[in-house]
Parts: structure tokens; C-alpha cells; sequence
């Protein structure tokens, strides 16, 4: 292929087609071929010719060339040379370079031993630092207030006398229940798992666990009417079948804290989240309250009028239950050295979350409308006094609190609402005024209903334990939280 050659008068610059050069008879030159038994050496002489007839840009190639021994060269000063490379010495010209007038201007070379992504290194530190940021902001800075997930059933009694007394074991082992004077042994499912009976003329109540479950405090009443404060050491197991045998040798070598006098009941029993203290309070035979902190062997420490104590997190303060001047109960702030109490809002029953969140149950008028008439407006009304579980922070509330009666707090927030389903009542009294033919507007006044009998936060603060009167039962039921944000302007 070193000259062009003419193929039958043809110009040696054009493509031939293969189609003619498949037969036989045509001319051809022995030189023209590569020996094959197909058609491949015909292949090849037609791609030498394509080459022959396109235009190379031999100054483009030198260039191009040059352009890469200097890439080359820069990258094997760096300690980057690629393998199989060809190296330079330094200062020795490049092949095939050109100055800088004769072609292309050459681009600057780029510095040793960098590339690209240094100058984006900043990012990664600083998308890490604002992660940092939002997530101190949102557990420390960031307002905050708990919403009620999913409720489960976790177990279901017989109403007594006494309203439904539990306690909840640390880290999943299990509920401890009082009824019928029996302490009952639940697993983390609900299901009875064991009955420690008291011996004979005494009855268990008020069970109380420290956080982290290895005392169990007691109220241990005596039919001649005394009653005493026991504790136990609870073993560390979870309260399957096997550990009623457990439990109830614990309570046979029990300590007893402390004796009261005949005609006193001591109740509300709450551990300190250090499990040194145990507050409680006692009742007189007048029906008196109040509240008392027990350490060790010392003497009990007053803290004033009140009843079912809770301690904050930190063991700080303890809020209490006290009656108001209306006989609404109301919550009260109180510290252990028994310095000034302060008044929260109206409730009772508080219950103080590890996270920071005291929930406690709030009496509201509530009016539900059974039927309409024609034009749309209320025609047969039912109003009743309702309670539902509400949840503040006392952290914001800053140093003056609401002084009204009922007042909303800032971070007052409803948590649990009450139940408007109509019941046998609603409809018995709908059923009569369709007798008697009645078509004005009517308004039923139910009694004040008390649903909640108690509750208490899991020690992980994650759920919410509630004891909810349902007819003639009593249901203990789990409540699943989550936090939220709160956005400006929200509604309380």
C-alpha cells in the first residue's frame, strides 16, 4: 500500500464498493489481495483505502500529542505518573511540542499533587457541623410538647372499691398491679404471670419501683386498722411464672420504713430518681393530707398540704396535688428542703416524665350534640363535666405562672381527649323524647364523669401508662409518644 494504485481505470482516491469485487473475472491484481478464505482480505484493502482518502491533520496530532506529555509530565513530578507512562528527563524538550505562537495555546499545567476535589473538601466538615447544630438546637433550644401515638390494652380488671394501683418495671420486665390486696405479677405483654397473697388479716397497696427496679416499696395494712411502709429488694429478672417465687420471698423478709398510727393511711408512694428518697402522703382521720419525704432510718421531712407527689427528673422539686379554694384540685411546685411553693394550674393526679414533661388529668365541661333539627341547628344536646390528660413544661413557664383558676398554661397541650361516644344514658333519654313527641331544643346534664383512675411515665419516659375506668371495669392502657416541634402560632 506504500502508492496509489488504479483498480480498473478507477480514481485511487474513491471508496470501491465490495459488492463488484465478490466475483470473479473483474481484473483484479494478485497484489490486491490478502490470502483468506473469506471475504476478510477484501475487507481490509477496502478500510486501507477509506484511510488513504480522509484528510489527516498532521500539525493537530503533534499538538494533541504534546498536550498529553506535558499532563504526563506534571503528574510524574507529583508522584502521580500513571503506569507504563513514558517519562521525561527534566528539561528535555517534549516530541512533538510547539511553542506557543505556533499552535494552540498551551493550558497552564495543574499543580502537583492536587486535584479537584480539595477545594470542595469544606463541605463535608461544615454539612456535619450544621447537623451538629440542629440537633443540639432541637433537643435542648427547640420547643417542645409531647402527641399521643398509638393506645394498646394491656390488661383489664374488675372495679373496686380502690382505684386501680400499678407500677412499671424498668427495660421491659413486666407491670406489678394491686387487687384485692394482692400484688399481681404482669410480663410486658399484660398477661398475669403470678399472686403474691399477704398472710392472713393484712392487704398490699401502693406499689412503688425505683428507676432502676431493685426496690419495691410497699403500703402493708393490718385489719386492727395500722398500716406500715415496707420495702423489699425486687430481683432483677422479668416477671414471668418463674419469678413469683422470687417476689414473694422478698416480701416475706421485707423491711418496714415505717409505722403509723392507727386511723392514718399513708399512699401515693414515689421513689426519688435516685432511689434514696421515697415520698408519700399520709391522711389523717379528719381527712387531712399531706406530704412527707422518708430516707433511710431518719425521721419523715414535711413538705405541707397535698397528696399523689411526683419528683421531676432531677429530683429537684416534687409537684403535688392540692385542694383550691373552689375544692378543684390543683397542681403545686415544691422542693425537698420545703422552700416556697408555687402554684402551676388546675389538675390532679400529676405524673412527671424523665424527658422533662409533667401530664396530669384536667376536668372540662363538654357539650355534644346527639341531633339536628331540619335547618341544622343543635336539636337534642348532652353536657357533662369530662376528663382528659394534659401535658405542660414546667421548665418554661418562667417565674409567674397563670394565678386563675383553670387557667391554660403557654405549654399547656391536650394529650389524651376524652371519650364522646354517647352511651346507655344518651340513648335512653333520645328514645324517650321520640315517645313523647318532643321537637325543641333539649340539653341532657350528666354527672361529672371521672375516667382516669391513675397513671405513671415508663422509666424510659417513652410511654405513658393509664388506668381507665371502662363500666364495670378498669382497663390499664399503654399510650405510645413522640415529640414534636412546636411551630409559632400553633393552637394550644
Amino acid at each position: 500500500m506504500g502508492g496509489n494504485r488504479t483498480h480498473n481505470g478507477n480514481n485511487p482516491d474513491k471508496v470501491t464498493p465490495l459488492d463488484p469485487r465478490r466475483h470473479k473475472g473483474t481484473g483484479r491484481k494478485e497484489t490486491d489481495l490478502i490470502p483468506d478464505d473469506g471475504s476478510l482480505g477484501e475487507l481490509l484493502i477496502h478500510m486501507r483505502r477509506v484511510r488513504q482518502a480522509v484528510p489527516v491533520n498532521t500539525r493537530l496530532r503533534e499538538e494533541l500529542r504534546a498536550r498529553l506529555l506535558q499532563m504526563q509530565a506534571a503528574e510524574g513530578a507529583g508522584g502521580t505518573q500513571r503506569p507504563g507512562a513514558a517519562s521525561t528527563p527534566e528539561g528535555a524538550p517534549q516530541p512533538g511540542a510547539t511553542s506557543a505562537g505556533e499552535g494552540m495555546p498551551p493550558s497552564p499545567a495543574q499543580p502537583a499533587g492536587k486535584g479537584r476535589w480539595p477545594k470542595y473538601f469544606w463541605v463535608f466538615p461544615a454539612v456535619l457541623l450544621l447537623a451538629a447544630g440542629y440537633w443540639l438546637w432541637w433537643s435542648t433550644l427547640a420547643p417542645k410538647t409531647l402527641e399521643a401515638g398509638t393506645t394498646s390494652e394491656i390488661s383489664r380488671f374488675w372495679l373496686e372499691d380502690s382505684p386501680l394501683e400499678f407500677a412499671c418495671a424498668p427495660r421491659g420486665r413486666g407491670f406489678l398491679a394491686v387487687r384485692g390486696g394482692a400484688l399481681l405479677l404482669l410480663d410486658q405483654y399484660g398477661n398475669q404471670t403470678g399472686i403474691v397473697k399477704p398472710p392472713g388479716g393484712q392487704s398490699y397497696a401502693w406499689p412503688a419501683l425505683t428507676p432502676s427496679g431493685d426496690q419495691l416499696a410497699l403500703v402493708r395494712r393490718y385489719e386492727t386498722g395500722e398500716a406500715e411502709i415496707i420495702r423489699a429488694a425486687m430481683p432483677a429478672v422479668p416477671l414471668t411464672p418463674e419469678a413469683a417465687p422470687q417476689v414473694e420471698r422478698a416480701l416475706a423478709g421485707a423491711s418496714v420504713l415505717l409505722r403509723v398510727d392507727k386511723g392514718k393511711n399513708p399512699a401515693g408512694l414515689a421513689w426519688s430518681p435516685d432511689g434514696k428518697t421515697l415520698a408519700y402522703s399520709l391522711e389523717e382521720p379528719g381527712g387531712k393530707e399531706e406530704i412527707f419525704l422518708l430516707t433511710g432510718g431518719k425521721e419523715p421531712i414535711p413538705l405541707g398540704p397535698g397528696r399523689n407527689p411526683a419528683w421531676s427528673p432531677d429530683g429537684s422539686r416534687l409537684a403535688v396535688e392540692r385542694p383550691g379554694p373552689a375544692g378543684e384540685p390543683e397542681l403545686w411546685l415544691v422542693t425537698p428542703g420545703g422552700g416556697d411553693a408555687r402554684r402551676l394550674t388546675g389538675g390532679r393526679q400529676p405524673a412527671w416524665s424523665p424527658r422533662g414533661y409533667l401530664a396530669f388529668i384536667r376536668a372540662k365541661t363538654t357539650e355534644r350534640v346527639l341531633t339536628y333539627s331540619r335547618d341544622g341547628s343543635p336539636l337534642f344536646t348532652v353536657r357533662q363535666r369530662q376528663e382528659e390528660i394534659r401535658t405542660i413544661n414546667p421548665e418554661l413557664l418562667g417565674e409567674r405562672p397563670p394565678k386563675k383558676e383553670n387557667q391554660t398554661l403557654p405549654t399547656d397541650r391536650l394529650l389524651l381527649a376524652p371519650d364522646t361516644t354517647p352511651g346507655g344514658t344518651e340513648l335512653n333519654w333520645l328514645r324517650q323524647l321520640e315517645m313523647e313527641g318532643v321537637r325543641e331544643p333539649r340539653t341532657l346534664l350528666l354527672d361529672q364523669l371521672n375516667n382516669y383512675q391513675s397513671m405513671h411515665f415508663s422509666p424510659d419516659g417513652k410511654t405513658l401508662l393509664v388506668a381507665r375506668r371502662d363500666g364495670g371495669t378498669v382497663a390499664l392502657m399503654q399510650v405510645e409518644l413522640r415529640e414534636k416541634i412546636t411551630g409559632r402560632g400553633e393552637k394550644q
